[in-house]
């Protein structure tokens, strides 16, 4: 009789141990994906954020003082004057725009959207994959101004905020049981970036 209650109490802590251990496990994997989606979400947003900012500074570079420099501003999308050779012999036409969710239907990600980037008449081309940019636009003395920007005040911008954010695009699966009410069925990590000062001395036209 002993024996087989040692037996029995044997299976018990052995299977306890063995439900502690696979949890553990989960566990471990399931932290090492996400920190693998923050440093890929991170070098993501990085790459993007260079781009953007470098540009946004220098807007107007090159621009004669009697043109104006923002042609267009809205919550996402800016258009602009600025030379991108460093000689400043010709200036461009700038469009950053956002895309919509329908051209990336092919990744898990159902925010995903391209951020994109036009120079003259050249191609819109993507330049990141973002799932927010969101632009707003101050004027020297710090008044926020309405978008989208009404054309008789876009020589008044000076600064530009931009507010953008990069998800990982394949994220963890959730059991269905463990997800709260409001939440997605998946778990993607995120990365964050704005830029409140973002000011040009060449805007100020």
């Amino acid at each position: 009789m002993n024996t087989i209650l040692d037996l029995i109490l044997s299976m018990l802590l052995g299977g306890m141990i063995l439900m502690i251990v696979m949890n553990a496990n989960d566990i471990a994997v399931d932290n090492h994906s996400v920190l693998n989606g923050d440093m890929l979400v991170q070098e993501m947003l990085i790459t993007t954020a260079n781009i953007v900012e470098g540009e946004l500074r220098n807007m107007g570079f090159g621009v004669p003082e009697n043109r104006s420099t923002v042609l267009e501003a809205d919550t996402s999308r800016i258009r602009f004057l600025s030379s991108t050779s460093p000689t400043a012999t010709v200036v461009d036409t700038i469009t950053y725009t956002l895309g919509d969710t329908t051209e990336l239907r092919k990744t898990q990600n159902e925010l995903d959207r391209f951020l994109k980037r036009q120079v003259g008449h050249g191609p819109n081309a993507p330049i990141g994959v973002v799932t927010v940019f969101r632009l707003r636009y101050f004027t020297p003395s710090g008044e926020q101004i309405a978008t989208p920007v009404p054309a008789g005040r876009l020589n008044e911008i000076h600064v530009v905020e931009v507010t953008m954010e990069v998800q990982n695009p394949y994220a963890l699966a959730r059991w269905p049981g463990v997800i709260p009410p409001g939440e997605r069925a998946h778990l993607y990590s995120s990365s964050l970036w704005q830029q409140t000062r973002l000011a040009s001395q060449n805007s100020r036209r």
